[in-house]
């Protein structure tokens, strides 16, 4: 398999083939970039944080995604992090692809003793040392939704032979004015003993639950289900709209006003909700009626 760096070289070397094809500052940059890539020391790094942007680029997709609970996230953090940590066995294979690349490593000085592979090795389990206490650091508070394990269906089984007493002891010192918490111990009860739960997260329970028009006669295991699928993994999803200013508020578009701001804001934010609109032509009907409606110098009305 060929390397991130390797990569790289092809593409740059392509570019600078064919520079032709593009403007005179992207050149020079393809050439400083290429000239750069025969450094250990970076190639070193881009083939490091390309095995975890692999990773992390997933996580990251799932943490913006609005349609997955809390405890279905969290598991991937865990399962993040420990793929993390096997990535510490990947550093012979990294720092042998990159010196059949790029020149040999220079020695250094301090701990290492002037042996570049113990410096750069040390320098791998740097990053992920750092990485992975950002990570832990960042979900540190995830004792406090104990209670989320309540309605994890991997653990239903298990919650048939013996009740989960301090995911529930979680519940009541966190959410306990909600409930009618002897009611809900017994709604939890049937719902563990019942086969038609099975493998169903929260989403899918509560889904469930209307469908069979539980959600009265089960209202405390009802509640449940939308307090879980309701709180936030992170805030992502929150921080997707400063990632969208970014594209929509341009150099052309840099006096765009506060009301066209928002609404392009809107537009891309929920891109998903607008393209299914496109798929009727309400949309465009509405659009051109507030269209019309507006004074202008023209008249667009047909007669």
């Amino acid at each position: 398999m060929m390397t991130m760096t390797g990569i790289l070289c092809l593409w740059l070397m392509d570019l600078l083939e064919h520079h032709g094809d593009h403007d005179r500052d992207t050149v020079l940059m393809a050439d400083g970039f290429n000239a750069r890539l025969d450094n250990f020391e970076l190639c070193f790094l881009l083939e490091t944080f390309n095995g975890i942007f692999n990773y992390s680029d997933v996580l990251f997709g799932i943490l913006q995604k609005q349609t997955f609970d809390v405890q279905f996230c969290l598991t991937r953090v865990n399962e993040f992090c420990d793929t993390i940590e096997r990535e510490r066995c990947r550093f012979s294979q990294i720092y042998d692809d990159t010196a059949c690349i790029s020149s040999s490593p220079s020695a250094r000085r301090g701990p290492a003793q002037g042996d570049p592979r113990t410096y750069y090795q040390q320098l791998h389990s740097n990053i992920l040392d750092n990485i992975n206490c950002q990570i832990r650091n960042r979900f540190q508070d995830d004792e406090k939704c104990m209670f989320l394990s309540l309605l994890d269906p991997r653990h239903f089984q298990t919650y048939r032979k013996k009740f989960p007493q301090t995911a529930f002891s979680s519940l009541t010192e966190s959410h306990g004015t909600l409930f009618d918490l002897s009611k809900l111990k017994t709604e939890l009860t049937v719902m563990y003993a019942m086969t038609d739960f099975e493998g169903k997260s929260p989403s899918d329970l509560l889904d469930f639950l209307k469908q069979k028009n539980l959600n009265e006669d089960m209202g405390q295991l009802y509640t449940l289900a939308c307090v879980t699928v309701t709180i936030p993994v992170s805030t992502a999803s929150v921080e997707r709209s400063f990632s969208a200013l970014k594209r929509i508020k341009t150099y052309s578009r840099n006096a765009t006003g506060q009301t066209r701001l928002s609404a392009l804001a809107s537009m891309s934010i929920e891109k998903d909700l607008l393209v299914e609109l496109k798929r009727t032509d309400r949309l465009y009907n509405r659009v051109i009626e507030v269209f019309l409606r507006k004074e202008r110098r023209k008249d667009f009305v047909f007669k």
